[in-house]
């Protein structure tokens, strides 16, 4: 991951959170304009930074860097119920999907 697409998940949480760039960036204690000059790459992002607005959001970490952070609660809860299978169920899932 990049920082252009570490820029565009943060917008992504934010909006998720329902938070202007201005309420995010007078939550975060700065100016107004900081979240959107963060968004833009007019100014970097520290790892504090992120992990607070991941906090302020309720965003979780492991999603926010998970592959594909739209789907990542299905994902995960596909994951579990395959998990909670006996072996000879995930072979058949397996192989189903295989075909």
């Amino acid at each position: 991951m990049d920082i252009k697409e570490v820029r565009l998940r943060v917008g992504y949480v934010r909006n998720q959170a329902k938070l202007s760039a201005r309420e995010l960036s007078l939550r975060l204690g700065m100016s107004g304009q900081y979240v959107a000059k963060l968004e833009s790459g007019e100014i970097n992002l520290s790892v504090a930074k992120l992990l607070q607005i991941l906090e302020i959001c309720d965003f979780p970490v492991e999603r926010f860097f998970s592959a594909d952070i739209a789907d990542y609660n299905e994902n995960e809860e596909l994951k579990k119920l395959i998990e909670s299978l006996p072996t000879d169920k995930k072979k058949n899932i397996i192989e189903f999907i295989k075909k």
